[in-house]
């Protein structure tokens, strides 16, 4: 850097089109899906076990998926707690489009559970996946057809046939 360039923290407070990182921002995520994640398993336990023993009690899904959270989410607040100094000079440019995908996200789901009561399950999952990969960015056939049948497949395989859980 010349000395009459400017720094990357006076280009990021100059230009309305970038935003200075700060640790705040990159640990502010992953510590609500900390808390998600615990709160979670916590709620799993509230679930009634059934008199029938099986091998797999109605708390073992919640207790996988909030574990999991709190898993991911340590490891990415860790990583967003240790970012070096150095990355947190450099300016990364603003994206407006975040708080409507955000949004859209929300919307994708609360839709989904309308439609699951009047619609079949493996219909409604495969439009909310490419409704979800489509507001991610995701591009082609590749990413709007065949990512969202396999996995509605895989989900539908999991819970319809293997966990008999109707769907």
């Amino acid at each position: 850097m010349s000395a009459d360039s400017p720094s990357p923290a006076a280009v990021a407070a100059e230009d309305p089109e970038h935003v200075r990182p700060h640790r705040g921002r990159s640990v502010i995520g992953p510590a609500v899906g900390l808390a998600a994640g615990i709160a979670v398993l916590l709620l799993a336990q509230t679930i009634p076990l059934p008199s029938v023993e099986g091998d797999i009690s109605p708390r073992w899904w919640p207790q996988v998926a909030g574990g999991a959270m709190i898993v991911f989410s340590a490891v990415a607040l860790a990583r967003g707690g240790l970012r070096p100094e150095a990355d947190l000079d450099r300016p990364e440019p603003r994206q407006p489009q975040g708080a409507v995908r955000i949004v859209l996200t929300f919307a994708a789901v609360a839709v989904y559970g309308l439609l699951w009561q009047f619609f079949d399950f493996r219909l409604v999952t495969f439009l909310l996946v490419a409704g979800l990969v489509a507001v991610g960015g995701g591009r082609g056939w590749k990413s709007l057809l065949l990512f969202p049948l396999i996995v509605m497949l895989v989900l539908w395989g999991l819970f319809g046939v293997l966990l008999r859980v109707p769907v």
